[in-house]
């Protein structure tokens, strides 16, 4: 009995593939593909990839995760910032107005040392005080960045690493994202004792020593921590 055969097109590559009537699937000789046939009459095939498609439906979810997070996160820095400009705003108008009060209340006593200059004196720092909070708010927002970003600033630590031990540069670099970090000992203390074991020693990224407080690196950048230990 002769085998009949039907045309279809592999749904990856385009190819025209020859496959038995009878078969349920097939794999398309070109790429690979596997290619489902079912009904007597009408012939549907596909690109079946379950793991790419539970992978997507994966990336998805960890997606609308991180985008609730996100708004969550951005909704309490929001808070956070109108409750500074609030305390800020008050704390200038309580030390605008007691300047004025102290100012003028010693003005009217006609004595240069009289003790609302000192009114005054304290209405400066605490309006002084506000700006501070004001000011502080602001660089939060401004070095905070997107946590889902691909690239990163240096923790302050990592550049003044000085006397530092090499575990605790690690983790903290680590907790801001950056994945490629190498600690490597020295095996120079045998016969120093200027250092400890774990002292690091140096840190460069991408092979660089003059690490920026300011710039952004990349989160795959290689990082090398190198660290006093003893020899071997």
């Amino acid at each position: 009995m002769a085998v009949r055969l039907i045309a279809v097109k592999c749904p990856e590559c385009g190819a025209t593939l020859n496959i038995e009537e009878d078969r349920k699937q097939a794999f398309c000789t070109y790429c690979g593909t596997k290619v489902l046939i079912h009904n007597d009459n009408e012939y549907i095939y596909r690109n079946i990839d379950e793991a790419r498609v539970k992978q997507a439906e994966t990336d998805r979810i960890v997606k609308e995760k991180q985008m609730e997070f996100a708004e969550r996160r951005w909704q309490a820095e929001e808070a956070k910032r109108k409750g500074r400009i609030k305390l800020a705003l008050g704390l200038g108008a309580v030390g605008v107005l007691l300047m004025i009060v102290g100012q003028m209340a010693g003005k009217a006593t006609g004595d240069s040392n009289s003790s609302f200059y000192m009114l005054a004196m304290v209405g400066m720092l605490i309006a002084e005080v506000g700006a501070i909070v004001a000011m502080s708010g602001k660089t939060e927002e401004e070095t905070d960045g997107n946590i889902y970003s691909d690239t990163a600033k240096l923790p302050d630590i990592a550049y003044n690493y000085e006397r530092k031990d090499y575990r605790a540069i690690e983790t903290v670099l680590r907790s801001a994202g950056f994945t490629n970090i190498k600690c490597v000992p020295l095996n120079d203390l045998a016969f120093s004792v200027l250092y400890k074991p774990g002292m690091v020693e140096s840190v460069t990224i991408n092979g660089k020593d003059n690490l920026s407080s300011t710039k952004k690196y990349s989160k795959d950048a290689k990082i090398v921590i190198s660290y006093h230990s003893k020899g071997r």
